[in-house]
């Protein structure tokens, strides 16, 4: 049963229908109709922005690009000065050296033995060449050879002879507590802890390979 309702707020009457869905079905209705026909609409544009791409593809694939590039066989050679100092059978470790070079494992066990006074970690003995180049052993081995816990390389479950017959467990952590490269008193920025390195590769990087006009790094 529908009531009448009249507003004495306006000339007009209102009728509101209480118990009829009347309205809102229409109300939906046009709702439905708008968004359908927006939707068509969009379908219709993504529909000619395909085609359009579609026709600029086919005029321009007709033709085959054929750069006036100088011959390149991809072989990276070392600088003349360098390959004259390595060895008829170059190793791995050869090649390694000539980016990690001795003096740089000098300038970085210096910085670290800076660090160890300035942070006040002195329980252990200096960081040696030797002590570096163990370190850095024990990284490349474990980044092939991944545990859990760094310490799960010397326990007795799953011990590693290539680390734990070579060094310590207690000398490896200490070193990675003290390893630096820049000076902590004259550091400006943070990224200067690491710009030292970067320079020096960079540098080596220039040294070591014997550029020619066809390569290109970008």
């Amino acid at each position: 049963m529908s009531h009448l309702v009249e507003s004495d707020a306006s000339d007009e009457d209102v009728l509101y229908s209480m118990n009829s869905d009347t309205s809102d079905a229409d109300s939906n209705n046009v709702e439905e109709s708008v968004s359908g026909e927006s939707e068509r609409s969009q379908e219709s544009s993504d529909d000619e922005g395909v085609t359009m791409i579609a026709a600029q593809l086919e005029s321009w694939s007709g033709k085959v690009l054929k750069p006036n590039l100088p011959y390149y066989d991809g072989e990276l050679k070392l600088s003349n000065d360098l390959e004259s100092k390595m060895p008829a059978n170059p190793s791995p470790m050869d090649f390694f050296q000539l980016y990690f070079t001795p003096e740089l494992i000098a300038y970085i066990a210096d910085q670290s033995n800076l660090y160890r006074v300035q942070a006040k970690k002195t329980k252990q003995m200096l960081m040696t060449e030797a002590d570096l180049n163990c370190l850095l052993g024990f990284l490349f081995y474990s980044s092939v050879v991944p545990l859990p816990n760094k310490r799960d390389y010397w326990s007795s479950f799953c011990r590693q002879p290539m680390v734990a017959d070579v060094i310590t467990r207690d000398r490896i952590m200490y070193l990675l507590s003290i390893l630096h490269f820049h000076d902590n008193s004259i550091e400006k920025h943070k990224s200067e802890k690491v710009e030292p390195i970067l320079r020096y590769f960079n540098q080596r990087c220039k040294l070591i390979n014997c550029r020619t006009r066809e390569e290109l790094v970008d």
